[in-house]
């Protein structure tokens, strides 16, 4: 018994792909063309609520003959196209699968074909009715002298066919997909609500690779390999694809790029002769995603060239933006890179600037330059924090938000960049110090509370990288406290301490107290500083005032019984009294040391040798760095990182 095939509905569902309206669209263009039309008309008429009323598709193409319209809309496949070397002009066909005319369903529920064709004696009109899911029927128009046309009109509901009214972005898809059909036949005109597809007015840049595909077969002739072309547009397209094409530039299927490139508008077309059988089809089963299908062999190369053509194109848009930038004088760095460290922070800083230059460059020039500095001290100090920073105040895409990650995690990178904006900063903070204490105007007129000490607590490092913790303008009863807490961990509420005084039976104020606590049984230490201002020339009073602090600590009964910690006094000024130097060069202690039992350390020191000793400890890191701090660098870290202590009116001028 003969058992005949019957076509469910459902599968007419599957192909029509009523989600898809811009591509029903698409498919009926290439019906067109692949009748030999010069031109294809799409428009859309508007209902008085803003939807779509009607789609008609207008081609001047050979049409259908009369005689061939049984065959052309009764069967599921067996396209005539389908075994066809091309069109009858001589184009490369389209259509193979005999089912495209049901693509109809996505713009409405009735269509009607209205063809003239000439027949094998004369020439005929013919309509051709189809109404959701059921039979086509058709009506003969009779003979007619108009010229051979098809006009495709189609009514009624379609769930997503609202896409169409989105008429910019329709003809971009459109012009995406027919883009390398028009560049092979450019006397084809393909128009879009009376607005003709123009690639080559929307594209930016085109670039063409042939790829490379291990475990393809080859073709005999080397030039019918598949080519990657890649197309920039000027305006962003409504999604990014990765359309295959046959050789003559035919689509066959669309597929997504796969590909991060942040801010980059483009569309990717394989060229391939193994292409003219591919179907959407094809795609929809998962042909390409087999790595031995010649089709996945090929997707996989033209990914893997695009992320390489994308790499080149973000390192040359970068360089073009930064000397944008460097000509209106708003890049934060000038001149070249002096070390490999340098050179590496600009990249890192050049691509992440670049990143967000569209949200930078909306901003006045004055605001850019503000944004680039700061974008720039992110980068140095907290590179973690930026791609959560950069999203809160620019709105980051999924990509731009990838790519930041990626840029600021770079293994040991993130790292260097930030040690030497430490290096520089200490540089400049010793320039910064030795310009206040020794200029013959700053060292009158510096403070000593509000402007030194303020910013001396915040460079603790100048006294010992060691020291973990510091207090300023702490008192004694307060430091013996703290010390306490590093002992045992415990705390005397203020109301019930005793207070711990001086010889004189005064209290006191230490200017800075900084901490160092051990372990695995070393000692703890603590270093107080008294800090003097440059005028003041240290002599017996300022030397009785830190030891009058020295006895107050050692004499406390509460830490007599303390062995492990150790106590340094340091008086530090510009100059010292021939007295007190006389005392110190007379003992036996280290130098600049005036009194040490063990435990407790008394130091009178110059400004000049701490600043010196820190040079010193800066010196090797310095010379690698290869960097100077000039007045303007000076001047410059003093108001970013000391702008409360108000000390740049002292400073000499750049």
């Amino acid at each position: 018994m003969r058992i005949p095939i019957e076509v469910k509905p459902d599968f007419i569902e599957h192909v029509a792909r009523r989600s898809d309206p811009v591509g029903a669209v698409a498919e009926l263009i290439w019906n067109g063309l692949d009748a030999d039309a010069t031109t294809v008309a799409v428009s859309v008429e508007d209902d008085e609520f803003g939807g779509v009323r009607a789609v008609e598709v207008r081609d001047n193409g050979h049409g259908i003959p009369n005689e061939a319209v049984l065959s052309a809309f009764s069967g599921m496949g067996g396209s005539w196209k389908r075994n066809a070397p091309g069109t009858q002009g001589g184009r490369q066909l389209h259509g193979r699968r005999g089912y495209g005319r049901f693509r109809v369903l996505a713009l409405g529920s009735q269509a009607v074909w209205e063809t003239v064709a000439d027949g094998t004696i004369d020439r005929h009109r013919t309509l051709v009715a189809f109404s959701e899911l059921s039979a086509f029927e058709t009506t003969d128009g009779g003979k007619t002298g108009d010229d051979p046309c098809t006009v495709v009109r189609i009514i009624g509901e379609a769930p997503r066919k609202t896409r169409l009214t989105d008429s910019a972005a329709v003809r971009s898809a459109l012009t995406n997909q027919f883009a390398m059909y028009l560049e092979k036949y450019p006397r084809v005109a393909i128009t879009w609500q009376d607005v003709a597809l123009n690639p080559k007015e929307a594209i930016e840049l085109e670039a063409a690779y042939p790829l490379s595909v291990p475990g393809l077969r080859q073709e005999a002739d080397a030039s019918a390999g598949p080519v990657l072309r890649v197309v920039e547009w000027k305006t962003k397209p409504a999604r990014r694809e990765l359309l295959v094409c046959d050789a003559e530039g035919v689509h066959r299927a669309t597929l997504n790029t796969a590909v991060q490139a942040p801010d980059f508008h483009f569309t990717a077309y394989i060229l391939w002769t193994g292409a003219a059988t591919v179907s959407e089809l094809d795609t929809m089963e998962g042909e390409w995603e087999h790595p031995d299908s010649p089709l996945g062999l090929v997707v996989a190369a033209a990914r893997d060239q695009m992320r390489r053509h994308f790499k080149k194109r973000e390192h040359e848009r970068a360089l073009e933006q930064v000397q944008k930038w460097i000509d209106e004088q708003t890049y934060p760095y000038s001149g070249e890179p002096g070390t490999t460290t340098e050179a590496a922070e600009r990249q890192v800083f050049n691509e992440v600037a670049v990143l967000v230059s569209r949200h930078i460059n909306q901003a006045s020039k004055k605001s850019r330059h503000t944004q680039l500095v700061l974008l720039r001290e992110a980068l140095r100090r907290q590179p973690a924090a930026m791609p959560r920073v950069m999203d809160e105040l620019f709105a980051l895409t999924a990509e731009q938000k990838d790519r930041l990650e990626s840029l600021v995690n770079r293994a040991g990178l993130s790292n260097l960049i930030a040690a030497n904006a430490l290096l520089v900063d200490r540089i400049d903070s010793l320039a910064t110090i030795r310009k206040l204490l020794f200029e013959y105007v700053s060292r009158a007129a510096l403070r000593e509370k509000d402007q030194l000490h303020r910013m001396l607590e915040k460079q603790l490092w100048i006294f010992g990288d060691e020291y973990t913790s510091a207090v300023s303008e702490v008192g004694l009863t307060e430091a013996l406290e703290r010390h306490r807490h590093l002992l045992d961990g415990s705390r005397v509420p203020r109301s019930r301490r005793t207070p711990a005084v001086r010889s004189n039976g005064q209290s006191g104020r230490l200017d800075l107290m900084l901490s160092c606590v051990g372990g695995d049984g070393s000692s703890n230490r603590h270093l107080v500083v008294e800090l003097k201002r440059p005028n003041v020339v240290l002599g017996s009073t300022e030397v009785q005032q830190v030891t009058s602090y020295a006895r107050a600590v050692i004499m406390d009964e509460r830490y007599k019984h303390d062995k492990t910690t150790r106590w340094d006094f340091w008086l530090v000024g510009n100059d010292i009294h021939p007295d007190v130097e006389w005392q110190v060069a007379g003992n036996s202690l280290p130098e600049d040391c005036l009194v040490d039992d063990g435990r407790v350390g008394i130091w009178v020191i110059r400004w000049g040798k701490v600043i010196d000793q820190c040079e010193a400890r800066l010196r090797a890191q310095q010379k690698r760095l290869d960097y100077a701090s000039s007045n303007a660098d000076a001047i410059d870290y003093a108001g970013r990182m000391h702008a409360d202590a108000d000390i740049v009116p002292l400073l000499p001028p750049a």
